[in-house]
């Protein structure tokens, strides 16, 4: 019987040409250089630090502008049948805020000789030298294009902030931004309200279109989101506004992010007395805020101070969609390497590649859900996470469906313990649960009903169709050692050398460990490869690497 199980259950996966992680396309991540129509335009205007002059210019592109915040305090005849572009040539601009206008679209990376646009030969960096916040947020506009550091705040937003305005911001370097906890913090209590998103925060009715950027070394002092924050659900707007319809899905408005890189930031950088209050190392999600976040590399990330979720933090009914991403190698204080799922929250978790994530005190590895969470966690491949486990739900509800569990570390590969009698039991089938360190921490019995081994009469959950038997998945790394490696800080990416690879073609997008570093590989070129993050900085040990099995069915 188990024999004709087994084999229904491969016939099901190759027939129906199952596979994992194949909608994610690592071409699409990341800044790149987009062509502006500027036919779109009633208005073009020109800025360059180098060649123009506020005092003598006229905007135009052989008399432009020497500064943005000159530029926008000119510009007054936008509007929806009047929209502007304003195009910026490389240079470093230190003149303050940038406070966007509605209806004018900013771009960067143009030269200040032939107007030609390379974002990355042509480095338009808007500086806040450590001194101001860089830019504040508008609705029906863009900034496209350039880079956003040194940003600083004493509330939420070191970078930008989106506060009821809804930007799109794309193709940028948002880099060494930060927020400083509030005034008059109390460094005893616990669980208080820090200030959010050191690189981007989005409040209330923001619900900006974040693509193509970079996040790079952000951090908050104190509060959640080291690199970008939501707090707060649209309510003000409807769907009958045309920009939600063309922009986000049907029904109502949401944030959308989408093909990002998020490297090395931190919440909770001065979070020494441990507040529990710097949650979320890359993106939190809190008060009832429901972005899209899609297609995103998320690599060590940190969430400090005793918090939670190195990667992505979800709290206070909230509804994200978390879809498509690598979410690998980042680390917590306390609870979930990975994700958190908190506080009647409902998280839609599908089709993510959650590897190599830990945690200081040895909590969940991968996936965790607490405090009456809630999350649909399906089609994902949770493999080699080094502690806790893969999953954990305490005291919450989830629907674990497909999903690849393997390799991963700790006492326990999954948990599930529930004390509330009002919940209806959770679900947990048709995974490939194999070759994890601890034993699941469930019971099974003949019919696939799973209860927790104390039988509590409330801690039930329903199972079938879950395989415990190798059915021919790819799990074969691939090691070597290196010969050099360098960091290259224009793209944030090191570049190894190697011997000769084995089908070096196979790598790109796969994840990759040197020593405690994960990352995932984005560019291949015979023996050499590009992973995102700075390799030397984040470990000493860096003489060798082994590359993830892409976990796929073997047809």
């Amino acid at each position: 019987m188990k024999k004709n199980l087994l084999i229904i259950f491969l016939a099901i996966y190759f027939i129906c040409g199952y596979s994992f992680g194949q909608s994610k396309d690592i071409s699409k991540v990341g800044p790149t250089t987009e062509k502006v129509d500027l036919a779109k335009y009633k208005q073009v205007f020109y800025v360059s630090q180098i060649n123009g002059s506020d005092k003598d210019g006229n905007g135009s592109r052989v008399k432009p502008w020497s500064t943005i915040l000159f530029a926008l305090n000119i510009i007054t005849q936008n509007s929806k049948d009047n929209v502007t572009a304003l195009l910026v040539a490389a240079g470093i601009y230190k003149d303050g805020t940038v406070q966007m206008k509605s209806y004018v679209d900013i771009f960067g990376g143009f030269s200040n000789t032939s107007w030609e646009r390379d974002i990355h030969a042509n480095p338009t960096i808007l500086d806040g030298d450590y001194s101001r916040r860089v830019a504040v947020g508008a609705d029906d506009a863009r900034i496209d294009g350039v880079s956003i550091i040194k940003g600083i705040a004493r509330s939420d937003g070191g970078g930008i902030l989106c506060d009821d305005t809804s930007p799109e911001i794309s193709n940028c370097f948002i880099v060494n931004n930060y927020v400083m906890e509030p005034e008059n913090f109390n460094y005893t209590r616990i669980h208080q309200k820090g200030n959010m998103g050191g690189g981007i925060a989005c409040r209330y009715n923001g619900i900006p279109t974040i693509r193509n950027n970079i996040f790079y070394n952000n951090r908050t002092s104190i509060g959640d989101g080291g690199a970008l924050s939501f707090f707060g659900w649209l309510r003000e707007r409807h769907a009958t506004d045309k920009r939600i319809e063309n922009n986000f899905m049907e029904g109502s408005g949401r944030a959308v992010v989408r093909n990002n890189v998020f490297i090395q930031n931190t919440a909770g950088v001065n979070d020494i007395s441990q507040s529990r209050t710097s949650n979320g190392g890359a993106i939190s999600c809190s008060n009832e805020s429901r972005p899209i976040i899609e297609n995103n590399i998320i690599v060590s990330n940190r969430a400090k101070g005793n918090s939670d979720a190195g990667a992505i933090y979800v709290e206070d009914f909230s509804y994200p969609t978390i879809n498509d991403n690598w979410i690998v190698g980042n680390i917590s204080d306390d609870d979930a390497g990975g994700i958190y799922v908190m506080h009647l929250s409902h998280a839609v978790i599908t089709n993510n590649f959650i590897a190599g994530n830990w945690t200081m005190n040895g909590g969940a590895g991968g996936v965790r859900l607490s405090k009456e969470g809630r999350a649909l966690i399906s089609d994902n491949i949770i493999v080699n996470n080094q502690s806790g486990g893969a999953i954990q739900c305490v005291d919450s509800y989830m629907e674990l469906k497909n999903n690849i569990i393997m390799n991963n570390k700790g006492k326990i590969s999954i948990k599930y313990s529930n004390n509330f009698s009002y919940f209806v039991p959770s679900l947990i089938e048709k995974n490939i649960i194999l070759e994890n360190e601890g034993k699941i921490g469930i019971e099974l019995r003949k019919n696939e009903t799973i209860t927790v081994n104390n039988n509590n009469v409330n801690e039930q959950v329903t199972g079938k169709d879950n395989s415990y038997k190798q059915i021919g998945i790819n799990n074969k790394s691939i090691t070597g050692d290196i010969v050099k490696n360098s960091f290259d800080g224009k793209i944030f990416q090191t570049i190894i050398e190697t011997k000769n690879i084995e089908n070096a073609q196979t790598l790109l997008g796969r994840t990759i460990r040197i020593g405690d570093f994960w990352s995932v590989v984005c560019k291949v070129d015979k023996n050499k490869f590009n992973v995102w993050g700075n390799v030397s900085e984040k470990t000493a040990d860096n003489s060798n690497f082994e590359i993830l099995p892409n976990y796929e069915m073997q047809k």
